[in-house]
C-alpha cells in the first residue's frame, strides 16, 4: 500500500539530509567514486525585466548521486530539493533532463521582490560547494501618452448658460496653458459679457483642466469651440444656439407620426369633378373664416 508523506514532513526530512549529509557506512564510501563535484562556468550576475521568466543557471558536473538544492542566500530553507519544489510558489521550478549538467532555477512572471542572491548548493559535507548568482530585476518606467477630451456638441436655448470642458493630459507632465478659441477668434474672461474661463491642473495626475462658461447665450455665441494646449493638443466641439421665438412658431399644422418625429400636413387637389366641386366649397369656407379673423382683430 502507497502511503503519501505530507509536503511538510518531506521538506523537513529533505532539509535534514542536507545539513546533516554524511556517510556512516565507510567501508561503501571507500568503493564510491571520490572525486566531487564541481561547477561548470555560468552567469553569476543576470538581469531580467518585470514579468519575465528569470532562468538562473546553475551546471554541476560530477554530480554523482548527491542533490542540488537551490535557496536565497539569506534564507536557510530551500526553495528547491533536486527537480522538487518546496515553496508554497508554483512560480519556482527546476529545469533538468535527466543525464545532463544543467539544474537550472526557474522563476515565472517575476517580480521586484525576488531580486537579490541565489545559492545553488550540492547537498555534502563540503559547504564550499555552492555557487552564487545575483538576480536583478528591472522595472520598466511606466507608459503614458497624451490625452485631450472635450465636452460633445450642445444644443442651448437663447437666453441659457453654455458650460464647455476641456482636459489635457501630458505625456510626463501636465500642459503649462490652455486657450479657448470660438469660430478661430480667442475667447477670454469677460464679466461684463458673462464669459468665465477656470483653469485647473494636477502634477501627479499629469492633467490640466479649463471650462468655459457662458451666461445668457446669444446666437452670436453658436459655432465651432477649439481648446488647444501649450503642447499643441487640439480638440474641439460645436454649439448650437437655438432662437426660442422661432423654434416654437408653428407653420401649418404639426403631425406626430409613428417615431415621434413631427411634420406638416398639406392638403391634396383632388382630381375629380364631383371632389372639385367639394374641395371649393371647402376652399370658400376657409377664406371666408381668415377674412373674419382679420377683422375681428
Amino acid at each position: 500500500m502507497l502511503v503519501r508523506i505530507p509536503r511538510i514532513v518531506l521538506t523537513f526530512i529533505v532539509w535534514l539530509d542536507i545539513h546533516n549529509c554524511q556517510i556512516i557506512d565507510h567501508g561503501y564510501a571507500d568503493n564510491r567514486d571520490s572525486s566531487a563535484p564541481d561547477f561548470l562556468p555560468s552567469p553569476s550576475n543576470v538581469t531580467f525585466h518585470k514579468g519575465e521568466l528569470a532562468v538562473l543557471r546553475c551546471s554541476v558536473y560530477n554530480l554523482g548521486t548527491k542533490t542540488v538544492v537551490w535557496r536565497r542566500l539569506q534564507s536557510t530553507f530551500p526553495l528547491t530539493s533536486g527537480t522538487m519544489t518546496l515553496v508554497a510558489d508554483d512560480r519556482f521550478q527546476i529545469s533538468h533532463e535527466q543525464y545532463k549538467n544543467q539544474w537550472d532555477l526557474m522563476i515565472k512572471n517575476v517580480k521586484p521582490e525576488d531580486a537579490g542572491v541565489y545559492e545553488c548548493q550540492v547537498a555534502s559535507r563540503d559547504k564550499t560547494a555552492r555557487k552564487l548568482v545575483q538576480l536583478t530585476v528591472v522595472v520598466d518606467p511606466e507608459v503614458y501618452t497624451q490625452e485631450l477630451k472635450i465636452t460633445e456638441e450642445l444644443f442651448v436655448e437663447r437666453g441659457e448658460t453654455i458650460l464647455l470642458q476641456c482636459n489635457a493630459t501630458g505625456e510626463y507632465y501636465p500642459p503649462e496653458s490652455m486657450d479657448w478659441f470660438l469660430n478661430g477668434q480667442r475667447v477670454s474672461s469677460n464679466s461684463e459679457m458673462g464669459i468665465e474661463i477656470e483653469k485647473r491642473y494636477s502634477l501627479n495626475k499629469r492633467t490640466f483642466c479649463s471650462s468655459l462658461r457662458i451666461e445668457r447665450a446669444s446666437m452670436n455665441d453658436g459655432g465651432t469651440y477649439v481648446c488647444r494646449t501649450s503642447d499643441e493638443q487640439l480638440a474641439s466641439t460645436k454649439v448650437n444656439v437655438l432662437n426660442a421665438e422661432t423654434s416654437n412658431r408653428k407653420r401649418g399644422t404639426v403631425t406626430l407620426d409613428n417615431k415621434g418625429e413631427g411634420y406638416e400636413e398639406a392638403y391634396v387637389l383632388p382630381t375629380s369633378g364631383t371632389d372639385n366641386t367639394c374641395f371649393k366649397c371647402h376652399l370658400f369656407s376657409v377664406i371666408t373664416l381668415q377674412l373674419l379673423c382679420i377683422f375681428v382683430r
